[in-house]
């Protein structure tokens, strides 16, 4: 038998004139095969990467659209569509130029931040300043990255500006003056006499020395692991609470750190814990850590460079790696995660993956070509499931013989029937002992 038969053969014609027309440049269409997976537990915006029960759906997204959960029904509507009451908005995929990107579901300030999940990205996340990374349900903030060889922290927290020291006339006025510390008289151009708070009269000067002495014994700023890394955060004012600058500023213009750290070996990274309220206010400062001779580690363990006493941490949480003047985040399995914040809306690369995560919901989207008919195309087409294809398979081979088709998926009815799917359920980790709801169980 001929395969080809009643297959379309070109003439010589037509041949000759493919040969001669140019190529026809056709934009190639895509579509975004998304995973949702929802905990089905609400705690502090978490997801539990190690939850053997989640709410699950699939869907092939082919125009633009937004996402939004219900519970833990995560839904994809129209774009232009009203969100329903009560739903939450997760994200939005705009569809420009024949690619897709993500977006978030609601644009203003007020909106929720879209968070890329570490684990899922090959190699890790490359760090840039500015980044906000989010581990379990405590944040910092990268203020700076220092690669060169003449690299030094910039200890800035808040712009708190900075205290000038007396010129030469001010200096005589302040023969008489007292410190408030020291209790002498004078100002020197050595050891000059500032004004760094909002206190007034007889307490209102004191020497530069004094100050840097008393606030040096306050933060315990010694170097136990080498290359000058420490914990920094900003002193305040034991009378008016007004923090001190960060920098004194000489007759000559030059700006010198209020406090003496020690010297910091290159490469280092610098990351600001960002508090949830203000009652955390006390912990809120800069890590300054030199990553010349090791990996960071961040986590609630011991061995930990930056140790973070949450239960939402697991012990060894995340790694920090510098290669090639270049700082990689890296994920160590965590069980609530390691995530970066979106700044900006992210293109959805051609058979690239990446993970999102907004609360207790991870969206997992894949950009593919897409390779179906080239008519009126629904917004969302379903997954189908094995009986759906087996169904069509036979449907083309049968030539669309109802008849026989029924008759010969007969023996796999019968064979399935009385047996019931195993559904995880939908309780899932909220079934387990009961336990303070407002915190997550501690993290391994």
């Amino acid at each position: 038998e001929d395969p080809y038969q009643g297959a379309f053969l070109p003439s010589c014609s037509d041949l000759l004139a493919m040969e001669t027309s140019p190529p026809r440049h056709t934009e190639q269409a895509h579509a975004v095969q998304v995973v949702s997976s929802t905990w089905a537990r609400d705690s502090h915006d978490l997801f539990d990467f190690e939850a053997h029960h989640l709410h699950t759906k699939n869907f092939t997204v082919l125009k633009s659209t937004v996402c939004v959960r219900n519970g833990t029904d995560v839904q994809m509507l129209e774009a232009q569509a009203s969100l329903p009451q009560c739903t939450d908005p997760l994200l939005r995929l705009i569809q420009k130029d024949g690619n897709f990107w993500v977006e978030k579901a609601v644009q203003g300030n007020s909106s929720k931040k879209l968070w890329r999940v570490v684990r899922t990205t090959q190699g890790g996340h490359q760090l840039a300043e500015g980044d906000v990374m989010k581990l379990g349900r405590f944040k910092f903030k990268v203020r700076q990255l220092g690669s060169s060889p003449n690299a030094q922290p910039e200890l800035r927290l808040d712009d708190s500006g900075a205290v000038y020291c007396p010129n030469a006339q001010k200096t005589v006025e302040l023969e008489k003056t007292l410190c408030r510390i020291c209790l002498l008289e004078g100002s020197t151009k050595e050891d000059p006499l500032i004004t760094p708070c909002q206190c007034k009269g007889t307490i209102e000067y004191v020497h530069l020395g004094c100050l840097r002495h008393w606030i040096s014994g306050r933060l315990s700023l010694s170097d136990s692991s080498g290359g000058g890394s420490y914990f920094y955060r900003p002193m305040a004012c034991e009378l008016c609470k007004a923090f001190y600058p960060t920098y004194v500023v000489n007759e000559d213009d030059a700006k010198t750190p209020l406090v003496e750290v020690p010297h910091t070996r290159p490469p280092f990274i610098v990351l600001e814990n960002l508090v949830r309220d203000s009652q955390q206010h006390a912990t809120r400062g800069l890590h300054v850590i030199s990553l010349a001779d090791k990996v960071l580690k961040l986590g609630r363990g011991h061995e930990s460079d930056v140790r973070i006493a949450d239960v939402s941490i697991s012990r060894c949480h995340a790694m920090i790696r510098c290669t090639h003047g270049s700082f990689w985040l890296e994920d160590n399995d965590s069980k609530f995660g390691t995530l970066v914040a979106m700044k900006k809306p992210q293109l959805l690369e051609l058979d690239g993956s990446i993970s999102i995560q907004m609360g207790r919901t991870v969206l997992c989207l894949t950009a593919k070509p897409d390779h179906g008919s080239i008519g009126a195309t629904p917004l969302l087409a379903a997954i189908p499931d094995d009986n759906d294809s087996r169904a069509a398979r036979l449907s083309l081979l049968t030539g669309g013989n109802s008849r026989f088709a029924a008759k010969s998926s007969a023996p796999d009815a019968e064979a399935e029937e009385g047996i019931a799917p195993q559904v995880p359920s939908a309780a899932g980790d909220a079934a387990q002992p009961a336990e303070d709801e407002g915190a997550p169980r501690q993290a391994h």
